[in-house]
């Protein structure tokens, strides 16, 4: 072989090597991010309008349905909902129509259990990637054309989240 030809496998079988290793490193970023996603869950609170009364309400809601910081949320594992979710879900949704009530507004409150797309959201030390959650959603009124409030229930960031959420002027 002629110093060409040399020069060409290495820097083929180096390429070849290269490309091995990022297909790796891609591949535990996706199972890394599987694994986040697996293990999170959220509360997403979808308002009926953007109206200030329907937004203030909204805000309302989340400030009474999510946990308190001595008494952290916790979720079992797997892929179907388990008992803590199901009470949960019934929890949340009572507490929103109360809530709702004690501010004299009549507007139906549905909670349910989904799994949807949420984008990437940065907390201060890291960031959770996009991806396909588990979420305890309440939707207030029937529209749902407001803006909407979300964060991490569990593991709790709920309360890093909140802290610098405007309220409706």
């Amino acid at each position: 072989y002629t110093a060409a030809k040399w020069g060409s496998l290495c820097a083929s079988l180096l390429f070849c090597l290269l490309l091995s290793l990022g297909a790796g490193w891609a591949q535990s970023q996706l199972t890394t991010a599987d694994q986040l996603t697996a293990d999170t869950l959220r509360l997403h609170i979808r308002a009926d309008t953007d109206s200030v009364r329907d937004q203030s309400a909204k805000l309302a809601v989340r400030d009474a349905c999510w946990p308190s910081p001595t008494k952290p949320a916790r979720r079992t594992a797997g892929p179907t909902p388990g008992p803590w979710q199901r009470k949960t879900v019934v929890r949340f949704e009572l507490t929103a129509r109360q809530t709702l009530a004690a501010l004299g507004i009549r507007a139906p409150v549905k909670a349910c259990l989904v799994n949807m797309y949420f984008p990437t959201r940065r907390y201060d030390g890291g960031a959770l990637p996009a991806g396909r959650y588990d979420a305890v959603r309440l939707d207030i009124g029937t529209r749902r054309a407001g803006r909407n409030w979300w964060c991490v229930l569990y593991p709790g960031l709920c309360r890093s989240a909140c802290g610098g959420y405007d309220t409706p002027a």
